[in-house]
């Protein structure tokens, strides 16, 4: 039963609140979340506790596998800090949790997935692929989601249940999420709302209560309307959310990715550019960013069998290195 009390700040108690956060900012002015990828962390603002980001974009434009990436290095950096209480979530509707974590393998050893997924893997890529899986066992990044060997138990993967699990598993097992990604939005089972529209909206509303219930960063995947692709250019705005205009409202931050790949000739320029459409290209703009610059975008390198990103000027200067 809710409280009038908890949910009302006195002046006073809302400046203490505002100027403590302040406080806990100016002394740690480089903390937060960051994607890994430095030039979007250079106009990215540093995701906070509370915030939530979207994901838009159009199917196999690398929503996931982005989350993926992003990820597996916040969990790395876990590591290198030593905090042994942090972890990262990866919720997913999509996936079984033994093909996602398939990715985790195939990242470590350089592994394409495609062949993993096959079992077309030799002797001395098999030892490689245990010893990889050994490292996976102690990286502080847990599923939620259902898996094919324990398909007998599975229990609805509604917000609500996920909510319930994450604050068990911060009560209980005493490990505090320092992020979670929600793969996706659109396969999101139904919770309240009569048409699934509104049922959407409210899966939204459910993320960013995830949000500020956690104390954490909670980055939602989200696919865009088919007119994205009429565009000549087809990285998605604010307003291109599938059947939910509540995301352009509630979230934080806003990402847009666009595998050119997808919708272009190889070979071809990317319109108004001089970027060259390969397999490898993927494009990342960011419509919205509360408090902070928005519009910007980015070409970036992509190896998608083996779940890895960098800069595409970087990528490019490597390849000429002797």
């Amino acid at each position: 039963m809710t409280k009038p009390r908890d949910i009302v700040y006195t002046p006073n108690e809302a400046a203490t609140l505002a100027v403590n956060a302040i406080q806990e900012r100016r002394q740690h002015p480089g903390a937060g979340v960051r994607l890994g990828i430095p030039c979007i962390d250079k106009d990215m603002l540093p995701l906070r506790p509370g915030d939530l980001v979207t994901i838009l974009g159009r199917p196999s434009d690398y929503k996931s596998g982005l989350m993926q990436f992003w990820a597996r290095n916040l969990a790395h950096e876990i590591i290198d800090e030593d905090a042994k209480q942090d972890i990262v979530v990866f919720v997913t509707w999509e996936m079984a949790v033994e093909e996602l974590c398939l990715y985790d393998l195939a990242a470590v050893t350089r592994l394409n997935a495609a062949d993993l997924s096959q079992g077309r893997i030799d002797d001395s890529a098999w030892e490689r692929l245990q010893a990889a899986a050994m490292k996976r066992a102690v990286t502080p990044m847990w599923f939620v989601g259902h898996s094919i060997e324990r398909r007998k138990r599975r229990p609805r993967l509604t917000m609500t249940n996920i909510a319930k699990a994450l604050l068990w598993v911060e009560n209980e097992m005493g490990f505090h999420p320092r992020i979670v990604f929600l793969d996706y939005l659109q396969q999101m089972e139904a919770e309240g709302g009569e048409t699934r529209r509104m049922q959407i909206f409210e899966n939204v509303h459910r993320s960013k209560d995830m949000a500020l219930a956690l104390g954490c960063p909670v980055v939602l995947g989200c696919q865009t309307h088919r007119r994205v692709d009429e565009r000549k250019w087809k990285l998605a705005m604010m307003g291109d959310g599938l059947e939910s205009s509540n995301i352009e409202h509630t979230a934080d931050k806003m990402l847009s990715v666009w595998m050119p790949k997808r919708t272009e000739q190889l070979g071809d320029y990317v319109e108004d550019t001089d970027l060259k459409v390969t397999d490898r290209l993927l494009l990342m703009s960011m419509p919205k960013q509360r408090m902070g610059p928005a519009g910007m975008w980015w070409s970036l390198y992509v190896d998608a069998e083996r779940n890895f990103i960098s800069e595409l000027a970087r990528e490019q200067e490597a390849k000429k290195s002797p």
